[in-house]
């Protein structure tokens, strides 16, 4: 994980900042608002202690109430405008929190750490099995030995009642950081045969002045079934704690919304 001290200058007018620092702002815009998974992060959190791991942590949307809590916290992006507006976040706490450049094959950073977290979906940006089963022993060998990992997954079973090859007005308001009405469209297609899910988004912001713009990104994720995520984490070293089909750790069931699974080291391996 390579340190880094922040990129770029996301001042002045947003229409000269790069597509990258459009987008990590265009990130905080969508998911700013959403904390339904706070809660749960937090109590694990109180539950297993310190040190708390987030790969893919973006902007730092659930490092900042971890490290609010007293928790240290660490957390590696591979998109340096994501950690520049995460370190901005956590500006105050700069003494609980590490944060450093890496992607998700790279080497893990140093520490022994007590709760693992990756948050929506973020799993799904490991595609392949090999690489998966990689991952998922080098979270092992980071962990304490009562160490908790959480994977929050989308839920396969409801993919196939979503729409499909057509745009899908997903979020419409006004940005009030960059001064733009934004509406984020979204063409969602499954890939059955690589258990994908392609998400082609489009921002489209119209600016004070009433010019607009348009930014394209287009976004990949493997999906999971429950049975394929247990023997994943079984291979990799890791026993299956519990599975649940929300935050608030219901049963995991054929309408659950999400798929979230709590494991440890146990006496594997």
């Amino acid at each position: 994980m390579t340190e880094t001290a922040g990129v770029g200058d996301s001042t002045g007018d947003p229409r000269s900042w790069t597509r990258s620092q459009l987008l990590a702002q265009l990130y905080d815009w969508e998911h700013d608002f959403f904390s339904a998974d706070i809660e749960l992060y937090t109590s694990l959190a109180q539950r297993t202690g310190g040190p708390v791991l987030e790969p893919a942590c973006g902007t730092g949307r659930v490092l900042d109430p971890l490290a609010r809590r007293g928790l240290q916290v660490v957390g590696f992006d591979s998109s340096p405008d994501m950690l520049a507006r995460a370190r901005e976040r956590l500006g105050d706490l700069a003494s609980r929190v590490r944060l450093g450049q890496a992607a998700l094959g790279d080497p893990l950073p140093l520490g022994s750490f007590h709760l693992v977290l990756l948050a929506l979906d973020a799993f799904g940006f490991v595609y392949e099995t090999a690489g998966q089963i990689d991952f998922l022993e080098r979270i092992r060998d980071s962990m304490a030995a009562q160490g908790l990992l959480v994977l929050d997954l989308v839920h396969a079973s409801l993919l196939s009642d979503q729409p499909q090859g057509i745009p899908v007005l997903q979020r419409s308001a006004f940005d009030e950081e960059i001064g733009a009405r934004v509406s984020k469209w979204v063409v969602r297609r499954m890939a059955p045969s690589t258990q994908q899910i392609v998400l082609d988004c489009f921002y489209d912001l119209v600016w004070s002045d009433g010019s607009f713009s348009r930014l394209e990104e287009s976004v990949r994720l493997r999906y999971f079934s429950r049975y394929e995520i247990e023997l994943l984490l079984s291979t990799a070293g890791l026993q299956v704690e519990s599975i649940h089909g929300d935050y608030g750790l219901d049963a995991f069931q054929d309408e659950s919304p999400r798929l979230i699974v709590l494991a440890g080291k146990g006496n594997v391996g």
